[in-house]
């Protein structure tokens, strides 16, 4: 399928799918721009208003990629909605380059005259941003420490503070020990006088 057909698929699906996603979710929140039709954002969960649970995206993120490539390859990426894989900053970025390097006046005739209408996408997509994003070290931002280390290395201050803790009084239970062993067996080479009755089977 080129891309053409697969933009032109998507979009005269999700046209079809709205009576079915009324029926299931409720009707559609009114929309802060009404200069397009509104349709449901098949690239984010959606809330069921009745029973409070949230259904999956219509499209993986796999097919979520697929579709952008394709838009990509016919400068199209205005007909697709925002999503996890495409923000709207970064399909502006995406749209200006590709002006600049194919030409906007080299776009694809994606849609036909029925299909060709501005679209509201319904959903809100929030964009998160990761500590350290601005200082270009995101994988360590916020760590203790840069790397794990061998497990020796993590319990070794551990370790030798119970080390410190065992010998700080070592002489007095070893002392201890001693005359504990004295009690019980003054004479440790003579023979035990206690007789076992059982048999030994």
């Amino acid at each position: 399928m080129s891309a053409v057909q697969a933009l032109k698929k998507f979009r005269l699906h999700e046209l079809k799918g709205l009576q079915s996603h009324i029926s299931r979710f409720g009707p559609l929140p009114a929309s802060e721009s009404s200069s397009g039709v509104p349709l449901p954002n098949p690239f984010l969960p959606h809330k069921n208003p009745q029973t409070g649970r949230w259904a999956p995206p219509k499209y993986s993120l796999r097919r979520q990629a697929e579709l952008i490539k394709k838009a990509k390859a016919s400068n199209n990426l205005e007909l697709l909605p925002p999503g996890p894989k495409l923000s709207v900053p970064a399909a502006s970025i995406w749209s200006q380059r590709l002006d600049a390097t194919v030409g906007s006046s080299q776009k694809l005739a994606v849609l036909d005259e029925t299909l060709a209408f501005p679209v509201d996408w319904i959903g809100e997509f929030k964009l998160k941003v990761a500590d350290g994003t601005d200082l270009g070290a995101r994988l360590y931002t916020g760590k203790k420490r840069m790397f794990k280390g061998h497990k020796w290395e993590r319990v070794r201050e551990r370790r030798a503070a119970h080390h410190t803790m065992l010998l700080k009084d070592m002489d007095k239970r070893v002392r201890r020990y001693k005359k504990q062993h004295l009690k019980k067996r003054p004479n440790p080479l003579k023979v035990s006088r206690k007789i076992s009755t059982k048999l030994p089977f």
